[in-house]
């Protein structure tokens, strides 16, 4: 069933085809009233304007069945409008040459057949049934080759004119569908990019944020709990807190940098932005949570490794990640943090003995450990984390370096 899109063209390719047809009417009665002009047969030139509106009406609609309409219906009512005479004027081979155009511009013939049919047909337009009927002799003489072959090379030539609009439409159509899936493909890559940066970022707030508040509030509990007999030990930690929170943040101006476009690199608040850590923070990492309260006894190499920077940040993210898990899941009051380093590979193995703290998710129970994996895989790395041989919780980090 047509479309109202299709059937909205089809009605307007009738319209038009109606305006040629009453145009073209309309001049040759005029012409013929004027008495200057004494055409041999008047109703073939109708003829061959209702045949002009044919192709035209049928042009989107049916290119195919006006070919075959005009290669057979309008030679045999020329013949019988003229009475058998030859092609009377050039003019009455202009249907031709507009069905063949319009049947390859559609597509719908290919450009040989097409040609090849409509010459044939116009053949017999230019013989006429009395040439057709006595070959040897009659009433005509016979067709001027050159004005035969001028014809048959217009039709040929509009055929040929139809298939080549037809293959640059193809191409013109191809291309914007091309264009149209890469700007696809783009706003995809594009969404997928913001997606990754969004991600990188909340990965990054996430494991500053949750190491320094962590260490704060397991200061500020110690104290707490301390603080009764040992009144110094508030003093002790708001002196220790301060310049966490400090720390806290800086890292976090560091992260959300990116955000701020066209921004000079002090900042526009005149705070510092200390560039991402790398594995010499690792010391200060682990210093960090032994302030806190955590005591944590540290393998570290005498000399560490060279590694990319994006190895080195990973380390430093895993094992503050998988230390605050440690203050925040676990009762234990002691964590042991291990870096080796071999050919092609840094691993980081950070563990605790438990048990688990009664009343929390436990580590697996928020984002931690998508972040870590994440970042391992950031680097071509990866995380392993889960409970411990010998009991406790262990978590794995290796990385490939050059």
């Amino acid at each position: 069933m047509p479309t109202p899109a299709r059937r909205h063209a089809a009605v307007q390719d009738g319209l038009v085809a109606l305006a040629v047809l009453g145009a073209w009417t309309l001049a040759v009665a005029l012409l013929v009233g004027s008495g200057y002009w004494h055409p041999r047969s008047p109703g073939s030139y109708l003829w061959t304007g209702l045949w002009l509106a044919v192709p035209i009406a049928l042009h989107r609609s049916g290119p195919g069945v006006a070919l075959a309409l005009t290669l057979t219906a309008y030679p045999l009512g020329y013949l019988v409008t003229t009475d058998g005479v030859p092609l009377l004027a050039e003019i009455h081979a202009a249907p031709y040459v507009l069905a063949a155009y319009v049947a390859t511009r559609g597509g719908a013939v290919r450009p040989v057949p097409a040609g090849a049919a409509a010459a044939a047909s116009l053949a017999v337009l230019l013989l006429g049934t009395h040439r057709l009927l006595h070959p040897a002799g009659g009433l005509w003489p016979p067709p001027d080759p050159s004005r035969s072959v001028l014809l048959l090379l217009l039709v040929a030539a509009a055929t040929a004119l139809g298939a080549v609009v037809a293959r640059l439409s193809a191409t013109a159509r191809s291309l914007e569908e091309r264009n149209a899936e890469l700007r696809a493909l783009q706003e995809v890559r594009t969404r997928a990019a913001v997606q990754a940066e969004r991600t990188r970022i909340a990965r990054e707030l996430h494991d500053v944020v949750a190491h320094h508040v962590t260490a704060i509030v397991v200061r500020a509990q110690a104290a707490d709990r301390v603080g009764g007999e040992r009144p110094e030990e508030y003093r002790d930690a708001v002196r220790w807190i301060a310049p966490a929170g400090k720390e806290a943040l800086t890292s976090m101006r560091s992260v959300v940098r990116v955000l701020r476009d066209g921004e000079p690199a002090g900042g526009g608040d005149g705070a510092p932005r200390a560039p991402l850590p790398g594995l010499a923070d690792l010391s200060a990492v682990l210093d960090r949570v032994r302030d806190a309260g955590l005591a944590v006894d540290a393998d570290l190499p005498p000399v560490l490794p060279a590694c990319p920077p994006a190895a080195g940040l990973a380390v430093v993210r895993v094992a503050q990640e998988a230390l605050t898990n440690v203050s925040v899941h676990s009762d234990a009051a002691r964590a042991r943090v291990a870096l080796a380093a071999a050919p092609g590979v840094l691993t980081l193995r950070v563990e605790d003995p438990g048990p688990a703290r009664a009343g929390t998710r436990g580590p697996d129970g928020g984002h931690g450990l998508l972040h870590m994996r994440e970042r391992a895989a950031a680097c071509g790395g990866h995380v392993t984390a889960g409970p411990a041989p010998g009991g406790g919780w262990a978590v794995t980090l290796e990385v490939p370096v050059p």
